[in-house]
């Protein structure tokens, strides 16, 4: 019954993913000239990036290899993001299909839910307990790569295929912003944090005001360190400063600017910060909760250090 049930869950994954990947043409990846081709190339990739990302963290989580709290953190910026690549797809799509043709009498009024909005949902409770059942049984390392591959459906490119294609782009064109900003993303989705950084520091160098690589920078010096130095958490506070000036109401960029803030001593400036994340944040979410506990303890003169 238990074999039969990791079946159904993951068959079930399979069929509600499909819709997500029936536009993808895999030939003739990063060969498109347009710019809109080019721009629902990247959306495709990074969508595949953060499904496999949060099929990973589901496997994290049932193999206990990371805290409830980060788990949730983590999850919740995956989905948020995913959630934006998905309407940025739905409006490209839009874009180039062709007008329909005048009604010829009156239809009921439709729901203003996009299409993938109740698939998504239901997605991510069949990857959580899929992933879980599945981790369960057999235990395996490998069963990572394996789980995020069945849970984006059968024939679907393995994640590291994807980045080899996007390094591939990047020989040829090392200039390439856009191509090093989805590499940095990839090698921080896949943990490995060296090659984010060789792809952050280019995109630094194209683009010194860039606010995501300066933000994934500050996160990288701070996630990290073998020491706490005082010189490191000024470092990366000054590129948090620089993502802040594009970015002032980003939950994730106030928690890690107020992570520098307490290890600066500035705990005034910290409250700012972390009061500023929680108000973003949705009401009554264990991101939300989990910012309220580290104010509650920072104002009780016991500031939580991470």
């Amino acid at each position: 019954m238990i074999a039969l049930a990791v079946g159904l869950a993951i068959v079930t994954a399979a069929l509600l993913v499909f819709p997500f990947w029936r536009r993808q043409d895999r030939t003739s990846s990063f060969q498109l000239d347009s710019a809109a081709d080019q721009d629902r190339i990247d959306l495709e990739l990074e969508r595949e990036i953060l499904l496999s990302s949060l099929a990973e963290l589901e496997v994290d989580r049932v193999r206990e290899k990371l805290p409830a709290d980060d788990y949730e953190r983590l999850k919740a910026t995956d989905e948020r993001r995913l959630l934006q690549v998905l309407e940025q797809l739905d409006a490209l799509a839009a874009a180039e299909a062709p007008a329909p043709p005048p009604p010829t009498r009156a239809k009921p009024a439709r729901s203003r839910i996009p299409h993938w909005a109740a698939s998504l949902a239901i997605l991510l409770v069949v990857i959580g307990g899929a992933a879980a059942i599945h981790m369960k049984l057999l235990g395996l390392e490998e069963a990572r790569l394996a789980a995020a591959q069945r849970q984006m459906g059968a024939g679907m490119p393995d994640p590291r295929e994807m980045v080899a294609r996007l390094e591939a782009r990047l020989r040829d064109n090392p200039n390439d912003l856009e191509g090093q900003v989805m590499a940095g993303r990839s090698y921080m989705v896949l943990d490995r944090i060296e090659e984010a950084k060789r792809a952050w520091a280019k995109v630094l160098e194209l683009d010194p005001k860039n606010a995501e690589a300066n933000f994934n920078w500050g996160v990288i010096l701070l996630t990290t360190r073998k020491l706490d130095d005082p010189a490191l958490f000024q470092e990366a506070l000054d590129h948090f400063n620089v993502a802040f000036v594009k970015l002032p109401q980003e939950p994730a960029l106030l928690w890690y600017r107020g992570i520098a803030f307490v290890h600066l001593r500035r705990y005034a400036d910290a409250d700012d910060s972390w009061t500023t994340a929680y108000q973003n944040l949705q009401p009554g979410s264990e991101d939300a909760n989990f910012v309220r506990q580290a104010l509650e303890q920072l104002r009780a003169g016991n500031p939580p250090l991470f």
